[in-house]
């Protein structure tokens, strides 16, 4: 009955806020109340300047501790976002693993941070991209088959939905990206900054800067990374 009615919320949904607003009901009615949806634009590339987050109800507070510490260098979670095409449960993927002495350490501030029978599911897109959904329960009660089932259900179905309204109208005005453009942002997905993509372009970063700027006009976007994000999607480039 959950997955019937969520399926018909995002048929409904016209906004990305109703669309959201929807999945976190969707989730609590499994108690599961924190969600972080995220993407990786090029998952050789990952790192705080790179990973996209599309929406979370984590506190950003740990995520500038998680920045802090680096913890993407290390972190078996992302990992295993990367390089598996099922959920996992994070408790029943690390207590597999050989973990390092900063690895036990991050999966225990997680625990700290209230952040219980954690599950994650991997959604690999046509380019290489990858998309994941997370979701966390505040006080631990373990995680069912159901649980691991309908929550990839409801979030394959979210991560559909979501990339629907989020390309309505894209590209916007019948403007393609130029090969210029194509070729700033695959520069980008290589984890370059302006600088040496202007170099390894043979540019200057003025120019690197105005044709980021136009493809974030061009895709609907507000930063380098979400527009490699979408254009990648898009299929407007291929890395």
């Amino acid at each position: 009955m959950l997955v019937d009615e969520f399926f018909q919320t995002t048929a409904k949904a016209a906004t990305r806020d109703e669309l959201i607003d929807g999945f976190r009901k969707a989730m609590l009615s499994l108690d599961f109340d924190r969600i972080h949806y995220f993407g990786f634009a090029n998952p050789l590339t990952r790192g705080p300047s790179t990973d996209v987050v599309v929406f979370t109800t984590i506190s950003w507070d740990w995520f500038d501790h998680y920045d802090a510490e680096k913890y993407e260098d290390i972190d078996p979670l992302a990992d295993q976002v990367v390089h598996s095409r099922l959920p996992f449960e994070w408790e029943k993927i690390t207590s597999t693993m050989d973990l390092t002495k900063r690895q036990r350490r991050l999966m225990g501030e997680i625990r700290e941070a209230s952040m219980f029978d954690g599950v994650t599911v991997p959604i690999h897109g046509p380019f290489g991209q990858v998309n994941g959904v997370s979701f966390m329960r505040a006080k631990p009660r373990g995680v069912s088959d159901s649980d691991l089932h309908i929550g990839r259900v409801l979030s394959v179905q979210f991560h559909q939905a979501y990339t629907a309204i989020e390309d309505e109208g894209d590209v916007v005005s019948g403007s393609p990206l130029t090969a210029r453009e194509r070729d700033v942002l695959l520069r980008l997905v290589e984890g370059l900054n302006n600088a040496d993509a202007a170099a390894r372009l043979g540019i200057s970063e003025h120019s690197v800067k105005f044709h980021v700027q136009n493809v974030c006009k061009k895709l609907g976007v507000n930063s380098r990374v979400a527009a490699v994000v979408k254009a990648i999607r898009l299929g407007l480039i291929v890395p």
